[in-house]
């Protein structure tokens, strides 16, 4: 998904189904030095993208959980998007996730089969992210 300035990305973690990470576009001037305004306007868009994404999955615009990096390890700052409709599956996902460099497939060949078993997750439609002013702090 690119819209006004966001990308919308979805890594394939294994055992972490419904993750996402929303950022900055990479042409964006906004990506290498945000100002408090942009990573406000990121989170807000963030929560919007992240209450779409459990709406269309869970009928819940509610079960999600967001987690914010700054651009201290990487060159820009990003929101990942974990979607679970409960506290258990919330848990278990962080878990994996806190796992996510030890089971990318490609670094470990015996991961490269869990992977084909993992469930992958639902295509993302057309964006419909569309932010105004009035929908920023």
């Amino acid at each position: 998904m690119t819209s006004t300035g966001y990308q919308l990305r979805q890594p394939h973690i294994p055992l972490v189904p419904g993750y996402a990470v929303l950022g900055f576009d990479e042409d964006d001037e906004r990506a290498a030095e945000p100002t408090t305004d942009d990573i406000a306007a990121l989170w807000a868009a963030a929560h919007l993208e992240a209450r779409r994404l459990s709406l269309e999955r869970f009928g819940d615009p509610g079960c999600y959980s967001l987690l914010f990096n700054g651009a201290r390890r990487r060159p820009w700052p990003h929101v990942h998007i974990v979607l679970a409709d409960s506290v258990e599956a919330k848990r278990r996902a962080f878990f994996f996730l806190s796992l996510k460099h030890a089971t990318r497939p490609s670094r470990w060949p015996a991961l490269r089969v869990l992977a084909e078993f993992t469930p992958m997750p639902a295509p993302m439609p057309a964006p419909t992210l569309a932010l105004t002013s009035e929908d920023l702090p």
